[in-house]
């Protein structure tokens, strides 16, 4: 007996790594991702207007065969609900009328595969279905293409609201993330019938006007600083808003907005009393914890962690006021930073689907060359955190297809050089980047560790795809040749066409080369002496880069150098009032001049993803926590005080966490269950046992 089911339908979910024995919502693969992001990023405003991305975007799949087969001994009655018009064929059985949360239908017995032809535009095609056997989960599998490509497995909806999709009732379009009521420091009202209010940090949530009277607009300000809500000027704070005023006791605005500062200024006949915020947060519990015998470290890492919790929403973002979109470049960092702090969650894996998209590939991930390389990185890194082999199988064609579109922008010797269209981006420098003309050296260095990366993909799940190890074996074997400066005593920044060395000398390529393992003996001490000591080489003034820099350094060994980088780099920040981390950091720059980037005088963001880089830096090298098999198969524990008297703290793992301490000169290490690790401590090695 044969049954073919088709429904026409809109939301699934499913979870990670086979049944779980409870239905839920299921999807295709990335379709979730894709429509969270859109909606996510399609909030930002700027200067009272709204602000689309610059890049191409790519819709859920609007038509997808899901299908399961089943063996039933005895016919069963199952639960079926919908979002979108849905039809069974074979049974006649059709979705729930408009209104109706769920409707039930006999399956009958035998052996047989269900295919579920589900249908919606605009949001993701999706289905829940609950009996005793046959219910939505990651048995299921899905295609869009109909050519049974069917991939393998599914999605889990992201863990911070995976309850909300167990239920038939609660529709994944509806599933929102938790708020809590919150009341500022300080509010004033001051002339004219304006409210100035103080919530004492930066925060992210839904605004409350309190007793509002009259018909109008009001004019809502945001800031990160004082100063920056304060400006009444239309062109100079970047974030504010119209609303039209609902007279009575709380207004609550439709969007979440970021700030510290929030300036209300009623138009004439209108008048608000006070604020008040329903704080929105990602509901993620923080495993990751850290201590020290440096109270300033300490508060970094405390600063650090509430950063990423602000940019950690429906996917990672960059900025809490700006810019609210997702950067693989950015996004990186936040996948390390949030491995050490949350474990996984879902959320990598959500942003990793949302930055790749779908196909056709006509641009670099969000334009931007060295993000699309940044891109397969984190692909590889994922894994190694969390061993979701099934996620490698569904993200693979899409490398491929990227990759693809990467070398298609090569030159002729097979180098990134500037193409019409493409971003070289590398970071916010405070003197002009010698990106065009020719081909540089840390774009090259990106493109091996891409290749590397798939090739590393394409074995792991059996593809086997030699040419790209070949071809990052070829480019990585050229790069000192061609950039290295005997005169400078370090690689330059960018190879002509004419086949000469520009002047510029910068840190970004030597720094990666040392990460990376490019120089001979002689070589690093070189580069460390001429490049990464040097103050006169341009110092890097970005988080961002700092990360790389300093974890260079790690790798080196030199973590005391590092702590002390950090706590006045990051210190710098706290001394002048940060209660989040900032997009860039100059400590020369005082009064107005701290704020303004981008030539607007509020266009630095205070809260910035790439400012919680301690968190990574801290649990990686301090710590010394690190999978050296996927999913913390295996793990390694090897502290390094850098100086302190003392540490401890928690990693976490999709096992457990790893807790460590070093005191009084003994370290000491717990692992989870069901894998192992070596403790390395004083020259000593110590195995973990896997605990049960």
């Amino acid at each position: 007996m044969k049954v073919v089911l088709t429904l026409c339908a809109a939301w699934v979910a499913l979870v990670l790594n086979g049944a779980s024995g409870e239905a839920s919502w299921i999807w295709y693969p990335g379709d979730y991702a894709l429509w969270r992001g859109n909606d996510l990023q399609a909030r930002r405003i700027e200067y009272g207007g709204g602000y689309p991305v610059f890049w191409p975007t790519y819709a859920p799949h609007p038509l997808v065969d899901f299908r399961k087969d089943v063996d039933l001994k005895a016919p069963e009655t199952v639960e079926l609900a919908t979002e979108g018009v849905c039809r069974i064929m074979g049974l006649g059985l059709r979705s729930p009328m408009p209104g109706v949360v769920s409707n039930r239908f006999v399956l009958p017995a035998g052996r047989y595969t269900l295919v579920a032809r589900v249908y919606s535009q605009g949001r993701p095609p999706a289905l829940y279905m609950n009996g005793p056997t046959v219910r939505t989960d990651s048995s299921w599998k899905a295609d869009w293409r109909m050519s049974a490509a069917w991939q393998p497995g599914m999605v889990s909806p992201p863990a911070e609201t995976r309850a909300q999709f167990d239920s038939p009732v609660t529709r994944p379009a509806s599933v929102t993330l938790a708020v809590r009521h919150a009341e500022p420091v300080s509010q004033k009202r001051i002339l004219g019938g304006h409210v100035f209010a103080d919530f004492g940090r930066e925060t992210f949530g839904f605004l409350r006007l309190k007793g509002v009277k009259g018909k109008g607009r009001i004019r809502i300000v945001y800031g990160e600083s004082e100063p920056e809500a304060m400006c009444e000027d239309f062109n100079g704070p970047d974030q504010w808003e119209y609303v039209e005023a609902e007279p009575g006791d709380e207004q609550r605005l439709k969007v979440s907005r970021g700030w510290r500062y929030v300036h209300v200024i009623p138009e004439d006949g209108v008048s608000v009393e006070g604020v008040a915020m329903d704080e929105e947060l990602c509901p993620l519990s923080r495993v990751g914890a850290f201590r020290c015998s440096d109270e300033r470290l300490n508060r970094i890492w405390e600063v650090s962690a509430r950063t990423l919790e602000l940019t950690t929403r429906e996917i990672y973002i960059e900025g809490a006021k700006r810019d609210r979109w997702t950067w693989s470049g950015d996004a990186r960092q936040s996948y390390l930073m949030g491995y050490y702090l949350f474990g996984e969650s879902g959320l990598a894996r959500d942003t990793l689907f949302y930055q790749r998209g779908g196909d056709p590939v006509v641009m670099h991930v969000n334009q931007i060359m060295d993000y699309t390389f940044y891109w397969f990185l984190s692909v590889r890194e994922y894994y190694l955190y969390t061993g979701d082999r099934v996620f490698l199988e569904q993200a693979y064609d899409r490398m491929v297809s990227l990759m693809d579109f990467a070398i298609g922008r090569l030159d002729a010797n097979g180098r990134p050089h500037d193409r019409p269209g493409d971003w070289m981006f590398i970071d916010w420098a405070p003197e002009t980047l010698h990106n065009t003309g020719g081909v540089t050296s840390f774009e090259q260095m990106l493109l091996v560790e891409a290749l590397e990366a798939l090739a590393y993909v394409s074995d792991t799940i059996g593809r086997g795809n030699a040419a790209y190890r070949e071809r990052a074996a070829k480019l990585r074997a050229e790069i000192v040749p061609l950039f290295w400066s005997d005169e400078k005593g370090a690689l330059m920044h960018l190879l002509k066409d004419d086949g000469t060395l520009d002047a510029q000398l910068t840190r970004y390529p030597n720094m990666f080369g040392l990460a990376s393992g490019y120089f001979n003996d002689g070589q690093r001490e070189s580069v460390l002496k001429n490049v990464i000591f040097n103050d006169a080489v341009m110092k890097i003034q970005t988080p961002y880069m700092r990360f790389y820099e300093l974890e260079a350094l790690c790798r080196l060994g030199l973590r005391e150098r590092v702590l002390d980088e950090v706590r006045a780099y990051w210190g710098g920040m706290l001394d002048e009032g940060a209660t989040s981390f900032w997009e860039l950091y100059n400590p020369d720059e005082k009064g107005a001049a701290k704020y303004a980037m981008y030539g607007r005088p509020f266009g630095k963001s205070l809260c910035h993803a790439w400012g919680a880089s301690p968190i990574y830096l801290f649990g990686r090298y301090v710590l010394g926590v690190e999978p050296t098999k996927p999913g913390y198969a295996e793990y390694v524990v090897a502290p390094d005080l850098g100086g302190l008297d003392w540490v401890e703290g928690t990693v976490p793992t999709p096992h457990g966490p790893i807790t460590v301490s070093v005191k009084g000169g003994v370290a000491t290490a717990t692992g989870p269950a069901n894998c192992a690790g070596t403790l390395r401590w004083n020259g000593k090695s110590v195995r973990i046992p896997a605990t049960k």
